[in-house]
């Protein structure tokens, strides 16, 4: 039964995959969140029995936490954990130049994308390497893209930011894992209908009217397909939702 594990599990993108893999009765998911109080999250928990789900309180930002979950996890998977999803994500500024731009809030932006991501990939890499399978997967975005997102005028600056810094951590990291035969791999969601997602609406319309706006589902089925077909021949590469490649 592969195991997986998604952070930021509680709501949007992070939800709709939990739902997604719980439909596969092969599939034993591990989703972890701030509030695993959450009404979604509840009424799956109603649904499914235990050896299907399991909720663990996550908060990625609280190192005690990290350690606590963890543990938790360790208990209930004895062969390890083959996916390790992470996607919790925070929503940063969706506007404003360099020149004015809350300075706090962009070093939030970098430490939550980059120093809290690799304690929380620390803490349940462990697991990872017991696993069969092996796989990391890093929620990002395009934004984070030097060649794509970094050729769009004020958008989400710190943002875009914080997600190239999580590709290259992602990236380095990778060419390391791929050696003891762990795949690596950065997805972009796509342009979901989340309350993020709708925040920039006018901007999308303005700059990137070719691009459509999908469905959490329609994100979440597109980072299962994604999680499952790559291999570690193809470690450290960046994928959209739809398979295809992005460049870095």
């Amino acid at each position: 039964m592969p195991s997986w594990l998604i952070t930021g599990a509680s709501r949007g993108i992070g939800l709709s995959i939990v739902q997604d893999l719980l439909k596969d009765e092969s599939n034993f998911v591990i989703a972890t969140a701030r509030n695993t109080n959450a009404e979604g999250l509840q009424e799956l928990a109603k649904t499914y029995p235990a050896n299907r789900l399991a909720l663990i309180k996550l908060d990625v930002t609280k190192p005690e936490e990290i350690v606590q979950a963890a543990a938790e996890a360790e208990k209930i998977l004895p062969k390890g954990l083959d996916y390790f999803l992470s996607n919790a994500g925070i929503g940063g500024e969706a506007g404003g130049s360099f020149e004015e731009m809350d300075l706090d809030l962009f070093l939030e932006d970098l430490k939550f994308n980059a120093v809290d991501v690799v304690k929380v990939t620390r803490a349940f890499l462990p697991l990872v390497r017991k696993s069969e399978t092996k796989k990391i997967l890093y929620v990002s975005s395009i934004l984070g893209s030097v060649t794509v997102g970094g050729a769009w005028p004020v958008i989400a600056n710190a943002y875009s930011v914080g997600k190239a810094a999580l590709n290259m951590v992602a990236r380095k990291w990778g060419a390391t894992l791929k050696l003891e035969g762990i795949t690596v791999a950065v997805l972009h969601p796509g342009w979901v209908q989340t309350d993020i997602g709708d925040g920039i609406k006018d901007w999308m319309a303005k700059y990137a009217p070719e691009t459509p706006q999908i469905t959490t589902k329609q994100a979440s089925e597109g980072v299962i397909n994604v999680a499952k077909k790559v291999t570690l021949e193809e470690t450290t590469s960046f994928y959209n939702f739809d398979g295809n490649t992005i460049p870095w």
